[in-house]
């Protein structure tokens, strides 16, 4: 079962490197984030966002992903928005400004409930 994690903005790509590193420092996380760059159609011009794509075999790894997120984000600009898609395909979009603190790591743990 894999989580994907896209970041929109102008910096997005050096943020979601940052995110990377950040996530590898979780033992249960540790080796099991990649960041793919998925190859355009043939009617597309260019290649898609960069995507962080972290599996999550591990049992529990859901939970610690959505608590060590909500604290990267919380340590982010307010500008910064992050899409996270659950292994079953459920995905939420936050932005700083729409979700309350508290209320963070409860909806990122809601889209990556399997």
């Amino acid at each position: 079962m894999k989580a994907h994690i896209r970041l929109t903005g102008e910096t997005a790509s050096a943020e979601l490197t940052g995110l990377a590193e950040w996530l590898s420092r979780e033992d249960e996380l540790r080796g099991r984030t990649t960041i793919e760059s998925p190859e355009p159609r043939p009617d597309q011009m260019g290649s898609l966002a960069e995507v962080l794509v972290v599996a999550l075999g591990v049992q529990g790894a859901g939970s610690v992903l959505a608590a060590s997120l909500s604290v990267w984000i919380r340590h982010r600009r307010p500008s910064a928005d992050i899409e996270v898609t659950g292994p079953d395909g459920r995905s939420v979009k936050v932005t700083l400004r729409d979700v309350p603190k508290p209320d963070l790591e409860a909806v990122l743990q809601k889209a990556l409930e399997r």
